[in-house]
């Protein structure tokens, strides 16, 4: 859902000890759309967060060539980020574009060019690592990612950056979860980040979590059945949830993304008393109004604090959280104590 040149052996040193302490914990940095930069380099350092990730880079096209989607990437981000303490792993993304990944992964050229354009890059910006978020690939296409995501791995290890890579929990998807040899990738990079969230997507047409407690437990240890080291497993929390629209007649549901100050506000608004669910780990309300009932299983403090201490149960290398903006100021100190506590 996110990764020197100066003072490279201190980098490796100081993620290598955060590892051995479970203290990796990595906030994918997003911007909205129309805004220019995030200001979170600028604001006070989160409390238990050593990593940013921007949401910078998008391969273009079968050739390799990396655009800065966004027009966000700046130097200037990344020297405050690390004023502030933070390593700066910059997002790269596949679009999410099956054909042209398929296209990617069969051009040696491509490959090569890609990998080239992250090295440039990671200088340019002065980056402590990288973080792949390849999505949406053909099934068909998994050693060749392997085999990719290796060659990636090896030309900016060698540069002294940390390469990560998001990955689903394991389903019987092929474009989103077997096309993932999750074993052999574990084998090629720094870190796994496990995007523990989206149990209900936003395609989904039944209400539900995005990330009840237990369906986030039993995804660790299918992941790591599967033969991920924990040690090399970060696990990815969400900062948002979903309000669900159902109708009442059918049942149909269609679903949005909702911060958690959209949901404290709702809840005030309407005078709702959330009810706790101890299987999900998370409070639940609902509301009617017209011929629609609205359902939301709520992610807090709270809900998040019981994920997160899954870390220090299955010996995880440390947390990771989708994204930046959607979360509120308190949830930073319960994490960090959470975490602080299972070390």
């Amino acid at each position: 859902m996110k990764k020197v040149v100066i003072a490279v052996f201190m980098v490796l040193l100081w993620a290598n000890q955060a590892l051995a302490a479970g203290q990796v914990s990595v906030l994918w940095d997003w911007q909205a759309p129309g805004e220019k930069a995030s200001r979170l380099a600028e604001q006070e350092k989160l409390p238990g967060v050593s990593v940013l990730s921007p949401s910078w880079f998008v391969i273009a096209n079968e050739k390799g060539k990396i655009k800065d989607k966004k027009g966000t990437a700046s130097l200037e981000y990344v020297k405050k980020a690390h004023g502030q303490g933070y390593q700066v792993w910059a997002l790269i993304t596949n679009d999410f574009n099956p054909d042209m990944t398929k296209k990617l992964l069969a051009s040696p050229m491509g490959r090569a060019n890609a990998i080239r354009e992250m090295k440039s890059l990671a200088k340019k910006y002065q980056l402590d690592g990288i973080n792949i978020d390849f999505e949406n690939i053909y099934p068909e296409d998994r050693d060749r990612l392997t085999d990719f995501v290796g060659e990636i791995s090896r030309a900016l290890q060698a540069e002294g950056l940390t390469v990560s890579m998001d990955i689903t929990i394991p389903s019987s998807s092929g474009m989103w979860s077997r096309c993932y040899d999750r074993r052999a990738l574990a084998e090629q990079v720094d870190y796994l980040m496990l995007m523990a969230y989206d149990e209900h997507s936003a395609a989904s047409e039944v209400s539900g979590s995005v990330a009840s407690l237990g369906w986030v437990e039993k995804g660790i240890v299918a992941t790591i059945a599967e033969g991920v080291p924990p040690r090399k497993l970060l696990l990815g929390m969400p900062l948002y949830m979903r309000i669900w629209q159902e109708d009442i007649k059918t049942g149909k549901a269609k679903g949005k993304t909702l911060s958690m100050s959209q949901a404290e506000k709702l809840i005030g608004d309407r005078k709702l008393a959330p009810v706790w669910l101890p299987e999900a780990g998370q409070y639940y309300f609902e509301y009617t109004e017209g011929r629609s009932r609205y359902r939301v299983w709520q992610e807090n403090r709270r809900s998040l604090a019981l994920k997160a201490a899954l870390v220090s149960r299955y010996d995880l290398a440390g947390g990771a959280y989708w994204r930046s903006t959607l979360e509120t100021p308190d949830v930073w100190a319960a994490l960090a104590q959470v975490m602080a506590a299972g070390r």
